[in-house]
C-alpha cells in the first residue's frame, strides 16, 4: 500500500490467480518484443510503438496486481489510452475509424466500471479489497446493480456479444505484434475482471443475495459469443479479421465456463478451471497465429486469403509453426487447447445432466462451435499455405530466395517457437498447470476442486473420440464450403449485429440531420420574425420622438415628446400597482355609498 493522503490509496498484491495472468503477460510481452524488432522496421514508427507497448505493459500489470477497485480503474484507463495508439498506428482511414471504435467502447466500459464502484460503495459502505473473497452487502439491491455494471464494463473489454463490435476493427487494423497482444492479453483483462466479479458474488453462494441471474447472463452471452464469432470468422477473407472474430468466439468459451460456475456454485468448479486454463491457452495460440500472419504480411504485403496460397514452399518454418498453432486452437490432442476445452466440455456435460433440456442444447451448440472452429482454421491454413498460389509467377520468383528469407525471419520466428513450445508442453502435460496453478487459483477464489476432479482424466476414450470426430467434421465442412462458395456469402445487414448497428446509426444520423435542419429553419424563422417586430417597434418609437400634442379633457398639451409620454405611463403604472398592493389606503365606504345609490 502507498500511504497517500486522501481517499485514494494505491495498493498491490499477488495471489494464485493473478500470478497466472502476470506470468502470461510477461511471457507474451517477451515473445512479442523478439518479434516486433524486425516487424516494426517494415511497419515504421517503431519508437512510438515501443513507447506505447511499455506503457501498456505497465498498465496491464497494474490491473492484474491491483489490490483495490480504484487502483484497478486507474490502470484500466491508462491501458485504454496507451493501447489506443496501437490501433491507430498506421494513421490511415481504416485505423483511425477502428481507433474511434476502440476508444468509444473502452471509455463506455470504464464509465460502467465507475458506476459499479459507486454502487458497490453504496452496498457495502467500504469498498471491498480485491482478493478478499465474497462480499456480504448491506444493500442487496445496490449490490446487484453493481454486479450488472461490472459485468457490462468488463464484458466490453472481453469482447462479449453484443458488446464486441469494436474488437474486429481494432485487432485487424493494428500491426501484427499489437494484434497479438490485443487478442492474446488485453481482452484477458476483461476475463480477469469477470473472474473477480464471480469472487465478489461468492459464486452465488456467499453473498447473501440471489445472484444466479449473473450465471444465466454469462451462459447466454458466452454461447452467443462462441456461435456468432465462429460464423463471422468463416465468412471472412482477410486473415486478421478471421482471427479477430475468433477472439470473440474463444472468449465465449471463457465466459461460458464462468457462467457455469456462477450458475452452479460449488458444483460448477470445472467451469472455472476450464475458463482459467483457456485464458492461458488462448493467449498462446492466438498470439502465435497473429505473429504468423504478420510474417506473411511483411513479405507479401497481403492478408487476403484468396490472394495467397502455396506459401509452405517459401516459408516452411512459418508453415510448421502455424500448423501447431492451428492444432492448438482447434483442440487437437497433444496441444494445449485440448486440455482446456476438455475441462469446459465436462463442465457443460455436468450442467446438461442437472439443467434440463436447455442445457442439453447448450452441449450440442458447444460441439457445433468446435466443428466451426476447425472448419475456419482449416480454411485459413489451406488457402494460405496449401492452395494453388494466386500469383504463380510471383511465388516462383520468391522461392529462389527462400534461404535468404528464412535467415531474415529468424528473429520473428523465434517468438513463435517460444509460444509453440509452451503450447506443446501444456498439451503433453495438461495436469501440471491444472493441479499446480489452476486448482490453487480456484481455491483462492473460494471453490474446492477436490470432488470435481476425483477420477478425472484428460485422456479418456470418449474425450479423444469426440475431439477426433469434431476435427474430421470440421475439415469436411471446410472443403464443402470452399467447393460450394458458401464462405463467400455475405449476409444482409439486418442479420449481423454490426449491420444492425450500422443501420441504427444511419437512422439516428438521418434523424439528427433532419432535426438539425428543422432547428436551423426554426431559428431562421424566429430571427426573421424578431427582426420584423424590432423594425416595427423602432418605427413606432421614432414617431414618438417627434413633438406632438396630448388632449386631456378640455386641455390640450403641445410639444409632448415620447420621453415625457413614457414618464407619464411609468408613473401611472406605478400608481396603479401601489394602490393594488395597499388596499387599506382606499376608502371602501365611499365605494359602498356609491353602490347603494
Amino acid at each position: 500500500m502507498w500511504p497517500l493522503t486522501g481517499p485514494f490509496v494505491p495498493g498491490f498484491f499477488i495471489d494464485s490467480l493473478n500470478l497466472i495472468f502476470i506470468i502470461m503477460a510477461a511471457l507474451l510481452w517477451f515473445a512479442v518484443s523478439l518479434y516486433s524488432y524486425r516487424y516494426m522496421k517494415v511497419e515504421g514508427r517503431s519508437r512510438g510503438f515501443n513507447i506505447a507497448s511499455l506503457l501498456t505493459l505497465v498498465a496491464v500489470m497494474g490491473v492484474f496486481l491491483a489490490r483495490n477497485l480504484l487502483t484497478m480503474l486507474l490502470f484500466f484507463e491508462l491501458m485504454t489510452i496507451s493501447s489506443y495508439f496501437w490501433v491507430i498506428h498506421r494513421r490511415d482511414k481504416e485505423a483511425i475509424r477502428a481507433g474511434y471504435f476502440y476508444l468509444f467502447f473502452s471509455i463506455i466500459g470504464g464509465l460502467f466500471l465507475v458506476l459499479g464502484i459507486v454502487f458497490m460503495g453504496a452496498a457495502t459502505d467500504v469498498l471491498p479489497a480485491i482478493g478478499s473473497g465474497a462480499v456480504t452487502p448491506l444493500n442487496a439491491r445496490a449490490f446487484n446493480w453493481s454486479m450488472v455494471f461490472f459485468l457490462i464494463g468488463f464484458g466490453i473489454k472481453a469482447g462479449m456479444v453484443p458488446l464486441h463490435l469494436w474488437l474486429p476493427h481494432a485487432h485487424s487494423a493494428a500491426p501484427a505484434p499489437a494484434s497479438g497482444l490485443l487478442s492474446g492479453l488485453l481482452i484477458k483483462v476483461g476475463a480477469y475482471g469477470l473472474i473477480r466479479l464471480g469472487e465478489f458474488a461468492g459464486w452465488g453462494m456467499g453473498a447473501g443475495v440471489n445472484l444466479k441471474f449473473l450465471g444465466v447472463i454469462l451462459l447466454i452471452t458466452g454461447i452467443l459469443s462462441m456461435l456468432l464469432g465462429v460464423v463471422a470468422a468463416l465468412l471472412q477473407s482477410d486473415a486478421k479479421r478471421l482471427l479477430a472474430y475468433h477472439s470473440v468466439s474463444q472468449m465465449g468459451y471463457i465466459i461460458l465456463g464462468l457462467g457455469i460456475s456462477l450458475y452452479l456454485g460449488a458444483e460448477g468448479v470445472l467451469g472455472l478451471l476450464g475458463a482459467i486454463y483457456h485464458v492461458l491457452n488462448h493467449a498462446l495460440f492466438k498470439a502465435a497465429l497473429f505473429l504468423g500472419v504478420g510474417i506473411i504480411y511483411v513479405y507479401r504485403k497481403e492478408t487476403d486469403l484468396y490472394k495467397l496460397g502455396g506459401l509452405w514452399r517459401q516459408y516452411p518454418v512459418t508453415a510448421i509453426l502455424m500448423f501447431f498453432a492451428v492444432l492448438g486452437i482447434t483442440g487437437a490432442p497433444g496441444l494445449n487447447g485440448y486440455a482446456s476445452k476438455t475441462l469446459l466440455h465436462h463442465a457443460v456435460s455436468f450442467l446438461s445432466d442437472k439443467g434440463g433440456l436447455w442445457a442439453v442444447w447448450l452441449e450440442w451448440l458447444f460441439s457445433l462451435v468446435g466443428v466451426g472452429t476447425t472448419a475456419s482454421f482449416s480454411k485459413l491454413y489451406y488457402l494460405m499455405f496449401l492452395a494453388k498460389p494466386a500469383e504463380e509467377d510471383g511465388i516462383e520468383r520468391l522461392v529462389n530466395k527462400k534461404f535468404v528469407t528464412e535467415r531474415k525471419l529468424s528473429g520473428m520466428q523465434a517468438a513463435m517457437v517460444l509460444l509453440v513450445i509452451s503450447m506443446v508442453l501444456l498439451g503433453l502435460f495438461p495436469q501440471f498447470f491444472l493441479y499446480k496453478m489452476a486448482v490453487p487459483a480456484a481455491e483462492t477464489l473460494g471453490l474446492s476442486a477436490e470432488t470435481a476432479l476425483a477420477g478425472f482424466s484428460f485422456w479418456t476414450f470418449s474425450d479423444l473420440a469426440g475431439i477426433f470426430i469434431t476435427l474430421a467434421l470440421g475439415v469436411l465442412v471446410c472443403f464443402a464450403g470452399l467447393k460450394s462458395g458458401a464462405f463467400h456469402w455475405q449476409p444482409p445487414q439486418w442479420l449481423t449485429l454490426e449491420g444492425l448497428g450500422n443501420l441504427a446509426f444511419g437512422e439516428l444520423s438521418l434523424f439528427w440531420g433532419e432535426a438539425l435542419e428543422f432547428y436551423h429553419f426554426a431559428c431562421r424563422g424566429i430571427a426573421d420574425t424578431g427582426k420584423n417586430l424590432a423594425g416595427s417597434l423602432v418605427r413606432a418609437l421614432r414617431r414618438f420622438e417627434e413633438p406632438g400634442s396630448l388632449t386631456a379633457g378640455k386641455s390640450t398639451f403641445t410639444g409632448i415628446s415620447a420621453d415625457l409620454f413614457l414618464v407619464f405611463m411609468v408613473l401611472a403604472i406605478l400608481l396603479i400597482l401601489f394602490t393594488l398592493t395597499r388596499p387599506e389606503l382606499l376608502d371602501l365606504s365611499i365605494l359602498a355609498n356609491l353602490s347603494g345609490n
